[in-house]
């Protein structure tokens, strides 16, 4: 079946949560960052849970600051000898390795899938993710685990109890829940509505920003098919423009984003975009994905997206293992 690799690594993606929730990986990068100004490296989908980390970060008063590894040689003079976080699957990105040359880390924590990389061999922390080899190009379980644990890592670094193992535990049963049950048809549904359309964009505010981002870049490298991250506050100073009937629009939503969110998708509704939404209900706006607590909601985002990409993929006619051009080292 087209994809099979992809989907049998989204749907470990609880167990390996669970792990994390049994492990000291978010204590240690916590106790590595605190109380310092810290910067956030990565390309790809490592770069996107750089920028949710980053912004989790701030939001709790510590200066964070996420940098796409492939700008680094035109913007590193402010962040040289800085603590960097350095985001990687495989520990062997070379725009991020040529970016440590430059930035010449005070510290540097290597967040890495792969312990056993060049990036570890330089790092003076390493903390393996844990998530097992992903096969598929699209990464899945490795951004999960990414996210978890910054997320995790910036409560306790920060003293609030908001997330933490139980809770990790009880979002990781939430989403097995959902994977083994019928909502995954739902997404299935969807997505062969969606693989008609010409484009899809995914609109979100706060920590659903970067999630957008890394959704549409796994909708365009699974499917092939034209996908956008926007912010929803921003969608309306231009990009409103492309919608008409030929859009599909997917709105993530949480209790802090709704009103935000809901804008764009009034918009869309009236150039008859078709409509979707990840997270919560609003208004008739068919939902898809699972719903969990809000403290890892945005786990529960990135398999929604996740699995889209992988029906629309099926839905094109499209193996998300093995997408034209990509391999898993760049």
């Amino acid at each position: 079946m087209l994809g099979a690799n992809f989907e049998r690594e989204i749907r470990e993606q609880p167990d390996v949560w669970r792990r994390i929730a049994e492990s000291d990986r978010a204590h240690m990068l916590a106790r590595a960052i605190r109380g310092r100004d810290v910067v956030l490296l990565g390309s790809g989908s490592s770069l996107f849970m750089a920028q949710l980390g980053a912004l989790a970060l701030r939001r709790r008063g510590i200066r964070a600051v996420a940098l796409a590894a492939s700008e680094a040689p035109l913007d590193h003079a402010a962040y040289r000898d800085a603590v960097v976080v350095a985001c990687s699957q495989s520990g062997e990105t070379t725009d991020l390795i040529e970016a440590l040359d430059l930035l010449r880390p005070m510290e540097l924590i290597a967040l890495t899938n792969t312990p056993d990389s060049p990036l570890s061999g330089r790092a003076d922390v390493v903390i393996d993710l844990g998530a097992g080899p992903e096969v598929a190009v699209p990464a899945s379980k490795s951004v999960t685990a990414s996210a978890a644990i910054l997320l995790w890592a910036a409560a306790i670094a920060s003293d609030t109890a908001s997330r933490n193992a139980r809770v990790l535990i009880e979002t990781a049963e939430d989403v097995r829940g959902w994977l083994d049950g019928d909502g995954v048809e739902a997404v299935r549904d969807a997505a062969e509505r969606i693989a008609r359309r010409r484009s899809v964009v995914i609109v979100a505010a706060g920590y659903g920003v970067p999630i957008a981002y890394e959704c549409s870049l796994k909708l365009k490298e699974a499917s092939y098919i034209h996908a956008e991250g926007i912010s929803a506050g921003e969608f309306r100073h231009g990009s409103a423009a492309m919608l008409d009937a030929s859009c599909a629009i997917v709105g993530i939503v949480d209790e802090h984003s709704r009103g935000i969110v809901n804008r764009p998708l009034r918009e869309a509704l009236e150039a008859e975009s078709l409509r979707y939404v990840f997270g919560e209900r609003l208004a008739d706006i068919p939902l898809i994905g699972p719903v969990v607590g809000i403290a890892f909601n945005t786990l529960a985002w990135l398999v929604a997206g996740q699995m889209l990409a992988l029906y629309l993929a099926r839905a094109r006619h499209v193996d998300a293992d093995a997408p034209r051009g990509l391999n898993k080292k760049l």
